[in-house]
This record gives structure tokens, sequence and C-alpha cells, in this order.
């Protein structure tokens, strides 16, 4: 998630020197490829300028609290990010063209970035990813409320994925020093907790009528369990019906403790779905909605791509939204324990 920063109270003194007696002091190289014009270091208040020599520049100045840059060249050119903060920060770029900056040294801002990220790029598969996913979150806001870091990673999973309820992110925003954060961030937190709020983690499910196996219209909140999987698919949707094995299994281990599957189709061809049924053992509840992506359920719940889910209990208050079949059957296990 890239974004453009507007972080206020920044008090930047740039300037291109030797050294630098306080503040940052930034020094970096091409690797790749030879560039003798000006590089620029961006900030949403200050744009400074430092002449490349034999591949090599620097930047001295002063922030008040790290803030997030970015680097571009004189001409039209690639661009990539940096925190700015105060000490003696080191970086190398690969090449003028792509401009991508391969390694930073000096920076805790980049080390904290980079451990919070590494984390999610080696443990996103764990089936219980969403629980470790929000505990690393909470535990990195509360040690860091003042670091725009903790804005820009809860803005991140607030918006990009389904595992905090909007009064989660509501009580993690507050633990922010919002002086400190970005406005950009900011306003990213409060569009997720209204969408949230609308079809997220603690939201009603809003039941629509629809068209059964047998042609006739039924609604869904016909169709109740103590915890229900809400599933869009379609028989031409491969990813769909890849999946579709993992949850029979996770049907049949659940189903006679309370828990159930709705499937929805949202094609037009009600033989192709029929078809798709048996072939797949699909022996739970079936809806249609037709119109593929154009339809008031679809628009309500704005999502345009499947497979998508929605997992509900009996009072129809949503659990979970997304949920791989190994990451519903830890939901499941942890609900049903």
């Amino acid at each position: 998630m890239k974004l453009n920063y507007l972080i206020p109270i920044l008090l930047i003194l740039a300037g291109c020197s030797k050294k630098a007696t306080e503040g940052y002091h930034i020094t970096g190289n091409f690797t790749q490829g030879s560039y003798s014009g000006y590089i620029y270091l961006n900030t949403p208040y200050q744009k400074d300028s430092c002449k490349v020599k034999n591949n090599e520049f620097e930047f001295t100045g002063k922030t008040n609290f790290p803030i997030q840059g970015w680097l571009t060249l004189e001409t039209k050119s690639n661009m990539d990010w940096l925190y700015v903060e105060n000490n003696n920060i080191s970086i190398t770029i690969n090449s003028p063209e792509e401009m991508k900056v391969t390694s930073v040294t000096g920076s805790e801002s980049y080390k904290k970035q980079n451990a919070f990220n590494t984390f999610i790029e080696n443990h996103i598969n764990d089936n219980n990813f969403n629980y470790r996913l929000k505990d690393s979150l909470t535990g990195f806001i509360l040690a860091n409320p003042k670091h725009s870091l903790s804005g820009l990673f809860l803005a991140k999973v607030a918006s990009e994925t389904w595992i905090l309820s909007p009064d989660e992110v509501k009580q993690l925003k507050s633990k922010l020093d919002t002086s400190k954060q970005s406005r950009t961030d900011l306003f990213v937190i409060d569009q997720a907790i209204e969408k949230l709020s609308k079809f997220g983690i603690g939201s009603t499910f809003k039941d629509f009528e629809l068209t059964n196996l047998e042609g006739n219209s039924q609604s869904t909140a016909a169709i109740n369990s103590n915890y229900l999987l809400v599933d869009f698919w379609a028989s031409w949707c491969v990813p769909c019906r890849k999946q579709n094995p993992e949850f029979v299994k996770v049907y049949n281990q659940f189903h006679n403790k309370g828990f159930d599957i709705l499937s929805i189709s949202i094609e037009e061809d009600p033989e192709q779905w029929q078809k798709a049924i048996t072939k797949d053992h699909l022996t739970w509840n079936h809806l249609r909605s037709g119109n593929e992506f154009d339809s008031d359920l679809v628009y309500y719940y704005e999502f345009y791509s499947i497979p998508y889910n929605i997992l509900i209990d009996k009072n129809r208050k949503v659990l979970g939204v997304n949920l791989e079949p190994g990451k519903l059957k830890i939901e499941l296990q942890h609900l049903l324990q």
C-alpha cells in the first residue's frame, strides 16, 4: 500500500552538505549505471535536492519525528520510499532507471517496517495467521504509539483484511498519538471503520431473496445455523472449484456440531450451476443470484471477485469475512471449543 503522507508539525532543516551535527545524515549511492544530475528527497512539506557526484549523494536535515519521504530524480523517473529520521542512514539504489532502494542501514523505522512485513510474508499462509497478525499489530501499536508506522500498519490491516471489527479498529486508533500520524492513514482508518461497520466483523448480515434449486424464490433468512458460512461462487470460477473439496472436509467435520454452509452462485446458467454442485459433492444449501457481478447483493457487499464468503452466527452477526478453508477450520475450532 503506497500512500502520500501529510503529517503536521514537521520541521525539516534541509540542505546538501558534508556533515550533520544533529538530525539526520543520509548518504547513498547507485550500484548500477551512471548518474550525475540531481536527486530529490521529498516530504510533505519539503523538497530537498543534492547533486550526485561519482554516483554518490547525501542529505542532512532535522525532523521532529520519523516521517516517510520519497526519492526522485530531476527528470521523470520511478521513485521509492524512505523513512526520514534523525540518525546516520546509509542507503543503496539499484539504478537511476529503476530507482529501487535495495538496502538501508542505520534506520530504526526501516528495521521496524521490515520486521512487520517479514512477519506477514512468513506467516500469511498459516491457518492461525489472523490471530497472530492481530496480536502482532496490537503489540506494535502499544509499543510505538507515536511512530507513524503504527498508523500505516493499522490503515493497511483495517482496509485490506477482515480480521478486525470496527470497535477493535477504533480502540487501536485511540492508542495512537494522532498528531504524529499521516492524515492519509487516519483517513483510510476512518473509511475502514465505516466499511467494517456496514459488513465487517460484528455487523448484521443482510438477507436477500434469491432463487433455489427448484427455481423458486427463497430468502437467505430461511437458512440458519449456529454458525453459517455464506459462500459466494460460480461453476466457472476455477479458484472456487479448487477450494470446494476443502470446504467439504470442513463441513463434514463440523456439521454435526452446529455448522452449515449456504453457497450462493452468482452465475446465469442454472444447468451448469447444478452440474457443478453434483460434481463437487456439495451437499449443503444452495441459492443463485444470477447476473454475475451485476446484482443488488454484490453491490451491497462490494465484492467484485470470487471466491468470497461471510461467516455468521445464529443471530446473523458476522464473525469472519473471506476465510480460506484452513482458516475457517481454525475459527470453528475456536468457536466450538
